[in-house]
């Protein structure tokens, strides 16, 4: 589905819900239309638009819990309610070449990054292994590991981004970019898609609306 049936669909169930899942959803939607709306104009643009809608899926107000615990919690949780594989198809049946290369790409993997600043090639030990932990789940099935993986290398990508570390439509990482947007794409409709028919508890939003 699109972002524009995912709004009407919401409209016409935000009634029936609590009140911080409807802002919720209803504030990554409004990120997936702008993202869909630059996807073949601009895809920096568009996967920063992604990437906020799929920040505003899984963040929450907890002051004890660290983003990427946050994270790692959401796609559990999404895979969970994925009875009918879809995630899993997205990323072995559409994107399978991608990960690979995704998962081979040490320039989105933030221990690299960390090394560089310290002097030191620490990272690659930490490479090596993400890689194998990466491939074993990939060649397994392993859905919630293998999501977590890519998210977490787009999560990289994404801090490149909207840090001012990379030109805007830059020739460097733009397979990444634009594979990376692609890939959101249709992830992040059945993100919406299966949260909005959970009856699951998703947590307080970070900024609720004040009025």
């Amino acid at each position: 589905m699109d972002a524009e049936s995912l709004k009407n669909e919401l409209r016409e169930l935000r009634d029936t819900m609590p009140q911080d899942h409807a802002v919720r959803l209803h504030r990554a939607l409004s990120w997936l239309l702008a993202a869909e709306k630059y996807s073949n104009s601009d895809d920096d643009i568009s996967f920063v638009n992604l990437w906020i809608s799929f920040n505003a899926c899984y963040a929450i107000d907890n002051k004890d819990h660290r983003e990427r615990d946050t994270f790692t919690d959401f796609t559990n949780k999404i895979v969970l309610l994925d009875r009918d594989e879809l995630i899993y198809q997205c990323i072995w049946n559409n994107y399978s070449s991608f990960v690979r290369l995704l998962i081979n790409n040490h320039y989105v993997f933030g221990p690299f990054w960390q090394s560089q600043k310290a002097g030191n090639s620490d990272w690659e030990k930490k490479f090596t292994h993400s890689k194998k932990i990466a491939n074993q789940a990939l060649a397994n099935g392993d859905v919630p590991i293998l999501l977590s993986i890519i998210l977490d290398r787009l999560y990289i990508l994404r801090n490149q981004l909207i840090h001012g570390g990379s030109t805007h439509n830059s020739k460097v990482n733009r397979d990444q970019v634009v594979n990376g947007k692609k890939m959101l794409l249709e992830l992040m409709p059945t993100f919406i898609q299966l949260m909005m028919a959970s009856e699951d508890d998703w947590g307080e939003v970070a900024f609720p609306v004040i009025e």
